[in-house]
C-alpha cells in the first residue's frame, strides 16, 4: 500500500510554470508558510520544458508595463548571464522581446522561490481536492508511490489548465464559442550551426521577404539577438508541394539565442487538439514531431544560413496555447482589451496583442479566427483582480493563462510576462487572505493595490 501524508500550509501554489514560480515568491515574501507543487522536475513550465522563448512583451510602444517580481526575475537573469534582458523586437510584433537561457531560468527560478521561503515539491500530480461548503481546503496529491494531502489557507491554481478549479467545481469554458476549437499547439526545436553571416548578408540584401521593426532592416546587422519572421512565398510554395507534409503556417518564425549558432524555431502547428484529452495530446506530440523532420529539412534546402545546421533539443512536451479558462467574477473581453478599459480592482496591466493561431490549423485567409489584433499605439489594458477569482468557489485564486478571459481576449492574456503578473498577484492576495483569516474573496483590493506597488508592479 502507497504511504500517506498530510501537510497544512498557508499557502498552496500548484504549478511551477513562471506564473507559480512568482505567485510562490510573493505569498513567501508576504509572509505566507508556502509550497510550490510541480508535476516535473524543475520550475519555468513551457518556457523551460518546452523550450518557449523568448519572453513577449514586457512593454507597451511607450512604456514598461510588466514590473515588479517578473522584472526582479529578468534582473538576475541579466546578472548571471543568461538573458540580455529587454531588446528590440526586429520583427515588428511587439515593442521588445527578453530572450533567455532555459538552463539558467530553471536555477534563477528554483533560487528565487527558496529563497523566498517558499518550499519546492516536484514530481507531484494532483489527483484531486478537498473542498467543505464550496471552499477548497487541500489538494491531494501522488508521487512516487506516495499519496499526500496537502492543506492549505488559500490555494494558487497556477496549473494553466484551471485543474484545481474544475476538480473543485467552479465554472469554466473552453474554446472559441462557435465550434468549441482552441489554438493548436507547437513543438518547439532548438537548432545549432546557424550561419548568421550568411542570413544576414541575404535579409540585407532582400528586407522584403521580412516582417520588420520601425526600424526596419538595419539591426539584422547591428544587433547581436535577432526575431526573424518571414519568408512567407517560399514556405508556402513548400507547402504546396507537400514538403511539409500537414504543416499549416503562414511565415517562417525563429529567434537566435545568446550562442552565435543557435536558434529555437517556432513553427510546428498541431490543430483539432484537445490538450486536456490525453489520447489527443499524444497523437498531436507523435504528428509535432513528424512536423519538426520536415520543417529542419525544409530549412536546410530552402532557408539561408541554415544549410548546416543540426537538432540540437525538442521540447520535452508541446507547448499549449490555449485549454481551460475559468468563469470569473469578471469576463475580460476582446472590447476590453481593445479600449485600454480601466478597472478599480486592477492587478496587472498589459499591451501584448490578441494573438491568435488559426484553431483549424488554415491560413488567415481560410480561418476568420486567425488574425493578429493589434492594441492602438501607446495604448495599455488592465487585468481586474476578479478575473482571478472562480465564481461559486471560495479559498482559491488563479494565475497564468487560464484566467478569466473570453476565447479572443485569451489570446492577448496567454503569454509568460502578463502571466507572471497575475502570479504576483495572486500569491499576494493569498497571502493576505491567509493573514486575514479571509477568503480571497474578500480581500480588501486597495491594500492589495498597495502592497503590489511597494513590490513594484505597476497599476497605472
Amino acid at each position: 500500500m502507497p504511504r500517506r501524508h498530510a501537510q497544512e500550509y498557508d499557502v498552496l501554489v500548484i504549478g511551477g510554470g513562471l506564473s507559480g514560480v512568482i505567485a510562490a515568491t510573493a505569498a513567501a515574501r508576504n509572509g505566507a508558510t508556502t509550497l510550490l507543487v510541480e508535476r516535473d522536475g524543475a520550475l519555468g513550465g513551457t518556457m523551460t520544458a518546452c523550450l518557449v522563448g523568448p519572453m513577449m512583451t514586457f512593454h507597451s510602444a511607450t512604456e514598461q508595463v510588466i514590473r515588479g517580481l517578473p522584472q526582479e526575475l529578468v534582473d538576475r537573469l541579466v546578472a548571471y548571464g543568461a538573458s540580455p534582458g529587454h531588446i528590440l523586437d526586429t520583427s515588428g510584433y511587439v515593442a521588445t522581446v527578453t530572450p533567455f537561457d532555459a538552463e539558467g531560468l530553471r536555477l534563477i527560478a528554483q533560487r528565487m522561490v527558496l529563497e523566498s521561503g517558499a518550499g519546492v515539491l516536484f514530481h507531484a500530480s494532483v489527483t484531486g481536492v478537498e473542498t467543505t461548503d464550496r471552499r477548497v481546503t487541500g489538494v491531494r496529491l501522488t508521487s512516487q508511490g506516495v499519496e499526500r494531502t496537502l492543506t492549505a489557507h488559500t490555494v494558487v491554481d497556477a496549473t494553466g489548465d484551471a485543474t484545481i478549479a474544475a476538480l473543485a467545481g467552479a465554472p469554466t469554458a473552453y474554446g472559441r464559442p462557435e465550434d468549441g476549437l482552441v489554438q493548436p499547439v507547437t513543438l518547439m526545436v532548438k537548432l545549432s550551426g546557424w550561419d548568421r553571416e550568411t542570413f544576414t548578408d541575404y535579409a540585407i540584401a532582400h528586407p522584403d521577404v521580412l516582417r520588420l521593426s520601425r526600424r526596419g532592416v538595419a539591426p539584422y546587422r547591428t544587433e547581436h539577438l535577432v526575431a526573424v519572421c518571414g519568408f512567407s512565398d517560399v514556405l508556402q510554395r513548400a507547402i504546396a508541394a507537400g514538403e511539409l507534409g500537414s504543416l499549416r503556417r503562414e511565415h517562417v518564425l525563429f529567434f537566435n539565442t545568446h550562442r552565435p549558432d543557435e536558434v529555437i524555431v517556432n513553427m510546428s502547428r498541431v490543430a483539432g487538439v484537445n490538450p486536456l484529452d490525453p489520447d489527443s495530446l499524444s497523437a498531436a506530440e507523435i504528428e509535432a514531431r513528424e512536423q519538426v523532420h520536415a520543417i529542419v529539412t525544409f530549412l536546410r534546402r530552402h532557408i539561408p544560413g541554415f544549410a548546416n545546421t543540426w537538432v540540437v533539443a525538442t521540447g520535452s512536451r508541446v507547448g499549449v496555447r490555449e485549454s481551460r479558462r475559468i468563469v470569473g467574477e469578471v469576463v475580460l473581453t476582446a472590447s476590453a482589451v481593445h479600449e485600454g478599459r480601466r478597472w478599480p480592482d486592477v492587478i496587472a496591466r498589459s499591451a501584448y496583442p490578441i494573438d491568435i493561431h488559426a484553431p483549424t490549423g488554415l491560413s488567415a485567409a481560410d480561418d476568420p479566427g486567425l488574425h493578429d489584433d493589434f492594441v492602438s499605439q501607446g495604448v495599455t489594458y488592465e487585468i481586474p483582480y476578479r478575473a482571478l477569482l472562480p465564481q461559486s468557489v471560495d479559498g482559491l485564486l488563479v494565475a497564468g493563462r487560464c484566467i478569466s478571459t473570453t476565447s479572443a481576449a485569451h489570446g492577448a492574456t496567454r503569454v509568460s510576462p502578463s502571466c507572471m503578473a497575475f502570479g504576483q498577484a495572486a500569491g499576494t492576495a493569498a497571502a493576505l487572505a491567509a493573514r486575514y483569516g479571509s477568503t480571497p474573496r474578500e480581500v480588501n483590493v486597495s491594500e492589495l493595490q498597495h502592497l503590489l506597488a511597494q513590490q513594484g508592479a505597476s497599476l497605472a
